[in-house]
């Protein structure tokens, strides 16, 4: 798609916190705000010229492969949010791409992630082939100053449930989606009560993806309560999951 002559390189976008996006106590999912963040990167996408249509032209797509959510307060039930954001880097294969969640102007969450660039038909990670020079990449501004967590290994784990891929898992790369395999913890947390558990820090790497029919298993790591894994039926780790 040609750029949009809307395109700047910050981009804000505006929500109302909607019902079915709200969990018991009337606060947003934190799957559902992780998929309103995306929302608003794709959206920026389309109207820079690098969305998804645009770069299967040359058989590529955007992956994610690293995503950490900071949560000062989670939005409840029509609140009006704004989520912005903008590219920190974009070295050809990977991109950082920043978020902040801001209600009444004051920001109340920040998230930082990496995308890689693949060839859809290989499966594997290829240069960008289309032009992004009109991108301003904002090095400096960073939202958080860490780099993304190294997860350590996992030595003993504790299983705490099975399941199997749907077709309803799945995006238009035919894989699950990014936002399921959290949705998959967060159902973890609560496997045995409905109490409400606080977030306020999630860091997540995307290692291996999962396909239709696909088995899988959630567990937590025996010496890290806080590090939960999902693993393939061959027991190779696709996702790990550090949630505070």
């Amino acid at each position: 798609m040609p750029i949009s002559e809307n395109f700047h390189s910050i981009y804000k976008e505006d929500f109302i916190v909607d019902y079915f996006d709200c969990q018991p106590n009337g606060q947003i999912k934190v799957v559902d705000l992780c998929k309103l963040m995306q929302i608003t990167s794709s959206n920026h996408a389309v109207l820079g010229g690098i969305s998804y249509w645009d770069l299967q032209k040359t058989q590529q797509a955007w992956v994610l492969n690293r995503f950490r959510l900071h949560i000062d307060k989670m939005p409840t039930w029509q609140e009006h949010i704004t989520i912005q954001t903008w590219i920190q880097s974009l070295d050809g294969v990977r991109s950082i791409r920043n978020f902040q969640v801001l209600l009444d102007d004051k920001v109340i969450a920040s998230a930082s992630s990496l995308w890689v660039t693949i060839n859809t038909n290989r499966r594997r990670p290829e240069t960008m082939k289309i032009n992004h020079d009109h991108f301003i990449k904002y090095q400096d501004k960073k939202v958080f100053e860490q780099d993304f967590t190294k997860f350590s290994s996992l030595t003993q784990d504790i299983e705490i449930y099975q399941g199997t891929v749907k077709y309803s898992d799945l995006d238009m790369l035919n894989h699950v989606t990014n936002t399921k395999y959290l949705e998959w913890i967060v159902n973890a947390l609560h496997h045995k009560d409905m109490v409400h558990k606080d977030i306020k820090v999630i860091d997540m790497v995307f290692q291996k993806e999962l396909l239709f029919r696909d088995l899988y298993t959630v567990v937590k790591n025996r010496d890290l309560n806080t590090h939960y894994v999902i693993k393939d039926n061959n027991q190779n780790i696709n996702f790990q999951c550090l949630i505070q």
